[in-house]
């Protein structure tokens, strides 16, 4: 366990990503299907949304997360040794099972992106109860808490809206990277949403992204929706509009993977620094557009993020009602 720290006295940000993931990359010249591939290169490191997302913070610079997880076996180990050594604080229950690996295979002749994720471990009661209640008891020295990716097997309904409620109650901002209990935690509080329009579509049962982001505005506490939309575009329903945001191509594309993590990290980061939502989101994917670039998770360079921002367009739809 390493506590919680902000050696700058900046703001606190609780990271809640209880299904982290030890990441293996695998890099190839070309990677042929249903064939033997032999990789030239080979990585592994911490990740998951809590650990991209906390990663997204520290590189950013105007925060310092926190991350409480469940880690176990191997990989768990491996990860809690990584964060140390990347000078990220986090607190975790330790669980009989293994922290899953997943492994993204890349093909450098033809860009090509495959991911392979491990089903998760499961969890005890003991456990859940021991993750809640150490965010719970760090809330109060916190600035914001946020709510990243899926749960593992185990007995964990209600377990995100528990916090948001409790955050709420304690006027911390809540962000939401998830849809697991998807309507319920909404519910608790929840002042800031990123997710993706199938997310959203999913969650929602709707066919129009934008009128669905609209629509949560209208049925849950939320003070924004932020919607990421493939590589080209993005939108976010905020007091009641909608704003298009027009994404510059990108050249020399090479893993996606933890863009979305990016983006919402860089966001609270920006909202806590006084940023309106628009800004905020804005920023966050640029630096989600910069991470792109890199072959490795997560990985950005704030100049690259402030760069590719410049060159966004944004469009304000006008005031409608879902």
């Amino acid at each position: 366990m390493t506590p919680a720290s902000s050696p700058k006295n900046l703001p606190a940000i609780l990271v809640c990503g209880p299904n982290p993931s030890w990441q293996k990359t695998l890099v190839f010249d070309e990677f042929r299907p249903c064939e033997v591939n032999r990789a030239k290169e080979r990585d592994c490191r911490a990740s998951g949304k809590g650990v991209n997302f906390a990663r997204a913070v520290r590189t950013w610079g105007t925060a310092e997360p926190v991350v409480y997880q469940f880690a176990g076996g191997r990989n768990g180990h491996d990860l809690e040794e990584w964060l140390q050594q990347e000078g990220i604080g986090f607190v975790s229950r330790e669980i009989r099972g293994e922290t899953r690996c997943c492994t993204t295979v890349l093909g450098r002749k033809t860009a090509c992106m495959t991911e392979l994720i491990e089903p998760p471990p499961s969890v005890t009661p003991d456990d859940a109860e021991f993750l809640k209640n150490s965010i719970l008891s760090a809330l109060p020295g916190a600035d914001a808490l946020a709510l990243c990716g899926t749960l593992p097997e185990g007995p964990l309904d209600g377990f995100y809206a528990a916090l948001a409620k409790e955050a709420v109650r304690q006027n911390k901002p809540v962000l939401m990277d998830s849809v697991e209990h998807f309507g319920e935690t909404l519910a608790a509080g929840v002042q800031y949403l990123k997710i993706n329009s199938g997310e959203l579509l999913s969650m929602t049962g709707a066919s129009d992204p934008e009128a669905a982001a609209l629509a949560l505005l209208n049925r849950y506490p939320l003070r924004c929706a932020a919607i990421t939309d493939g590589p080209d575009r993005a939108f976010i329903a905020w007091d009641n509009a909608l704003h298009r945001i027009f994404i510059p191509p990108l050249d020399g594309v090479c893993n996606p993977i933890g863009a979305g993590d990016v983006c919402s990290g860089v966001m609270l980061s920006e909202l806590l620094a006084g940023a309106d939502p628009l800004k905020a989101f804005t920023t966050g994917i640029a630096a989600a557009c910069a991470s792109c670039l890199k072959q490795y998770a997560a990985d950005f360079g704030r100049e690259e993020a402030l760069r590719i921002r410049d060159a966004m367009r944004i469009e304000k739809a006008a005031p409608r009602n879902s």
